[in-house]
């Protein structure tokens, strides 16, 4: 009798194990990501029957890199950085907003005139950074050809100032903060003069998409619980956050950072005509990718917003 009930121990043991589904994402270092830590961390995955690994490469480009080889099915981006990878995977989509940044990104510099003319400007290039610089130099009158614009990692800002490869940096927090407290470079524009233009976004490679629909909903709703708790729970969750990331105490806030829950999504997946709209958002983005040669095919919006899994 007790080897029988064993036995079937045993059976449901590896049976709830079997169907657990394993997801690997893989997150740039910013706060508006950080809801998966929480989710993990308050059992929201778990509950849900998925088992969630979560990586921080740190380069960007590199993070892309394992999500295109299919080593990533999810990653966490600035929505501007979905284009050139949709050229790789049309199966792609962004299936949610997880923030917006609302001064969370920078410009910053260590040079005292207002006279940028022939500075070198450092971002990532074939993505938001150069919608972001875009609008800078329309601020300041700046022609295309009156600065040259190069490519920067984030985490290579602090880097790149202190060693003179760039005069003008862009970068985001806790970058921004780290440049600043060590006296590298002054913020000299930031994300909340370009409201709209940088949505922080989930996307999910086409494979993922076809194999686990109903885990991707399921990891959408786990995300979107997390979220709404830290919004509530702001000091707790910070605390939670910096104990499983390692950092250091009063290291994590969302200044410069709004975070979405389920009703801002289901908004922003709304077809508009201005900057709260994905639709518009996303068409700015399609027009300046196509005028740069980054996208070499037009394509609707709607082909790679799927607002499906956050209902």
């Amino acid at each position: 009798m007790y080897k029988a009930v064993l036995f079937i121990a045993l059976i449901f043991s590896f049976s709830s194990h079997a169907a657990n589904t394993h997801i690997k994402v893989g997150i740039d270092l910013w706060p508006g990501y950080y809801p998966i830590v929480l989710a993990k961390k308050l059992g929201y995955f778990e509950k849900r029957s998925l088992n969630v690994d979560f990586v921080l490469p740190e380069a960007t480009d590199n993070m892309l890199g394992k999500f295109t080889s299919g080593e990533l099915d999810l990653v966490c981006v600035a929505m501007g950085d979905a284009f050139s990878l949709y050229q790789q995977d049309p199966g792609l989509r962004v299936v949610m907003i997880t923030d917006e940044s609302a001064g969370g990104d920078a410009l910053l510099s260590n040079h005292s005139s207002q006279n940028y003319n022939g500075k070198i400007i450092g971002t990532n290039l074939k993505g938001f950074g150069e919608l972001f610089i875009n609008s800078f130099m329309l601020k300041h009158g700046l022609k295309a050809d009156s600065v040259s614009v190069v490519q920067l990692d984030a985490a290579e800002a602090v880097h790149a100032l202190q060693s003179g490869q760039v005069d003008i940096a862009h970068t985001w927090e806790p970058y921004v903060t780290e440049i600043e407290s060590f006296n590298l470079g002054k913020v000299i524009f930031d994300s909340s003069e370009t409201p709209g233009l940088i949505p922080d976004a989930l996307l999910a490679n086409g494979q993922f998409i076809r194999n686990n629909p109903k885990a991707l909903k399921k990891f959408v709703d786990a995300w979107l619980e997390a979220s709404e708790w830290w919004q509530a729970n702001l000091k707790k969750g910070n605390r939670i956050i910096e104990s499983e990331m390692v950092m250091m105490p009063n290291s994590v806030n969302l200044e410069g950072i709004r975070l979405y829950n389920r009703k801002d999504n289901l908004l922003a997946f709304q077809q508009g005509s201005n900057m709260k709209s994905l639709y518009f958002v996303t068409q700015k983005y399609i027009d300046y990718f196509i005028s740069k040669g980054v996208i070499h095919k037009n394509f609707d919006p709607a082909d790679i917003l799927d607002p499906s899994y956050i209902h």
